[in-house]
């Protein structure tokens, strides 16, 4: 054991002493990893009843005790504020146990010359990480490393080992093992796990340049006010990606608040549906802002046409406006992949249709131009299609709508990142049955394709999946879309597989009854719709935790046309998902006789607070109305949501079900 060091924090308004720890090295040996880990062990030896004050920096000092006279170390010998500040969080973590127990940091310091692949990246693949308590980034955006090891002369200079390191992890407590053999024993379980999620080349060789990509529609919901879509501007900023963001006059983003999001705000105007000029708009507001740029991106999918004829006069990499054009209509994408479907803008047009057609019911009806399942009703006759056409709120879709057949078989989501036409990462989530499915459940007053429960990874046979990527894929390059974040929706018709009642008592997939499918039928894909973009923010975040890929910081890295970063950011965790996840899906509804006024505090903190044992398989979650907030029924056409819960399970699929079931029967709400 080495000799262990002290240091102290002081109150400078009063000199008080605050928080008094020892530090020492652990002597770990290395393991070959393209990182040097540094593993310090802090003891809390003495501390007042204000430690728990020192927050701000400004009002605390640290002096660091040795031999010789007592030296006040200054925060920028860190090597950053973050670096500073994470050292202090270690110390605090001494006080938070019984006097004299320890607390485990791990520095890590890479020992590859060259930029980091995005400054969050270490914290990033470490989401959820069992034995790590805080995971904290010390980097700057595309900050540059020598790739020089820390030697043993310096292993006294404590700032010298933080600054460094380009992140730092706080090991849980572990009563049980307070002792050197117990702490190594934590280290090399930690730094173990650390080559399967660290797999990735997360620094690459030379220098990057920043970047500026334009983007067109600044996601209209504000932060506050349920807004997932802030988790897109970090990555930009993460990545060193400037954003010059084109939207309407007087949008949040265009204040101050938030104008550290983006390089600059070009007022545009934007309406939905597109106008037709809107590509000219476009080129005159780039062209106004004057600086080279090095892409353009939109994340409304009846935009995508428009940028890529902006794109075109502006010299930018893009797809084709047909490809675009056919990929966000959906009877344009069911003609194309072979489906037989029906156009209609009317009523009228549809029931003229149904006479003159042997329509296949059920039958699908969905508006061409739709989101979020919005307007999407089964019909099993002749007399529900009146209902669901006009079920469809022509004012936020457009009048035209597609009528298709019914596809049965398992849904699911099936992503691709695709660079120059080659997959970089794919993989399929099952979403379960919504209450309008043919197996599905029945929720409350719920009878439409709202989602319910999303399950990551598939459960779906591996010969279904292969099946899946390979006809998506031979879609998407047919229609020429060889770059992006591809997010398709989708069923297996004649699975081998179908949702039944388990063992368990809720649903999920199994073996197929023999009765259930003839024989002479092998399981087809069969696409829904291709939406050019990621699934939305709060769907990437379970990608994000389970694999470790962030889709919505690919898509502007692919955007800017950054290849050599897309493809290390592509890699997934080198064992696979670190869990099976489920997305729990709390659907707005409520009583016809309630007025819609939403008469709750935030439900995911209540949940979390009654049931702490499922709170620890809860990844993310939010709430996403307040109260006295409106909510729209599920009757007038509009889909939204009160919250969301990511629920996680390293035991195994059953239990994760379990959990989800549990979390959705826990949630409480009201509505007047």
């Amino acid at each position: 054991m080495a000799v262990p060091q002290k240091v102290q924090v002081w109150s400078k308004r009063d000199e008080a002493l605050l928080l008094e720890c020892s530090w020492y090295l652990l002597k770990i040996p290395s393991t070959g990893n393209p990182w040097q880990s540094l593993d310090i062990v802090f003891r809390h030896v003495a501390s007042s009843n204000a430690a728990e004050l020192f927050d701000n920096l400004d009002d605390v000092y640290v002096l660091h005790l040795d031999e010789n006279a007592p030296k006040k170390i200054l925060p920028e010998s860190f090597g950053s504020l973050k670096a500073f500040r994470f050292f202090l969080q270690c110390l605090r973590a001494t006080t938070a146990s019984r006097p004299g127990f320890g607390r485990v940091a791990k520095l890590i310091i890479p020992l590859q010359k060259g930029h980091i692949v995005r400054s969050d990246i270490v914290p990033l693949r470490l989401r959820d990480f069992q034995y790590v308590e805080t995971a904290s980034s010390f980097a700057e955006p595309l900050e540059s490393y020598n790739g020089c090891a820390i030697a043993l002369s310096d292993a006294c200079d404590l700032p010298a080992l933080f600054s460094a390191a380009t992140a730092g992890l706080l090991l849980y407590l572990d009563s049980e093992h307070d002792s050197d053999a117990g702490f190594e024993a934590l280290s090399l379980a930690v730094e173990s796990e650390l080559e399967n999620r660290l797999s990735l080349p997360w620094i690459l060789p030379g220098t990057a340049r920043c970047r500026t990509l334009v983007l067109v529609d600044g996601n209209s919901a504000h932060p506050d006010k349920g807004g997932t879509g802030y988790g897109f501007y970090l990555a930009a900023i993460e990545l060193g990606i400037n954003l010059v963001v084109l939207e309407n006059a007087g949008h949040w983003l265009e204040g101050p608040d938030y104008a550290h999001w983006r390089e600059a705000f070009i007022p545009t105007r934007l309406t939905n549906p597109p106008e037709e000029d809107l590509a000219d708009r476009i080129v005159e507001s780039v062209k106004a802002y004057g600086k080279p740029v090095d892409g353009i991106v939109t994340f409304a999918d009846s935009f995508w046409v428009y940028i890529a004829q902006a794109a075109q006069q502006l010299g930018l990499r893009t797809s084709s406006q047909d490809a675009f054009r056919i990929a966000t209509n959906k009877y344009l994408t069911s003609v194309f992949v072979g489906h037989e479907a029906y156009r209609a803008s009317s009523l009228g047009e549809a029931l003229d249709i149904a006479k003159k057609t042997e329509l296949p019911y059920p039958l699908i009806v969905k508006p061409c131009d739709g989101w979020s399942s919005e307007g999407v009703s089964r019909v099993d006759s002749l007399d529900e299609l009146t209902t669901a056409v006009e079920s469809i709120d022509t004012s936020r879709h457009g009048s035209e709508f597609v009528m298709e057949k019914y596809c049965a078989g398992p849904e699911v989501d099936a992503n691709f990142v695709l660079l120059d036409g080659e997959v970089l990462f794919f993989e399929v989530c099952d979403d379960f049955p919504k209450s309008a499915d043919i197996n599905g459940p029945s929720v409350g007053s719920l009878t439409n394709f709202h989602e319910l429960n999303s399950v990551y990874p598939s459960a779906l046979p591996s010969r279904e999946i292969d099946l899946l990527r390979n006809s998506f894929l031979d879609t998407l390059l047919k229609l020429g879309l060889k770059d992006g974040i591809m997010h398709l929706e989708g069923r297996v018709e004649y699975s081998s597989v179908e949702y039944k009642t388990t063992q368990y008592g809720g649903l999920d997939l199994c073996p197929c009854d023999d009765s259930n499918k003839p024989t002479n039928q092998q399981p087809t894909a069969w696409l829904i719709e291709i939406n050019p973009r990621p699934l939305g923010m709060t769907g990437s975040q379970i990608i994000e935790s389970t694999y470790g890929i962030d889709y919505w910081g690919l898509a502007l890295l692919i955007a800017v046309g950054d290849k050599p970063r897309v493809r290390a950011l592509s890699q997934p965790f080198k064992h696979g998902a670190q869990y099976t996840c489920v997305m729990v899906f709390i659907p707005a509804d409520y009583p016809s006789s309630c007025q819609g006024i939403f008469d709750s505090e935030d439900i995911c903190a209540d949940l979390m607070a009654r049931r702490p044992d499922l709170a620890k398989h809860i990844s993310r979650c939010a709430c996403l109305v307040k109260r006295g907030q409106k909510v729209p029924h599920p009757s007038s056409g509009v889909n939204s949501f009160l919250a969301y819960f990511n629920v996680f399970s390293r035991a195994g699929r059953n239990e994760a079900l379990d959990l989800a079931r549990q979390v959705r029967e826990e949630v409480r709400y009201w509505f007047v």
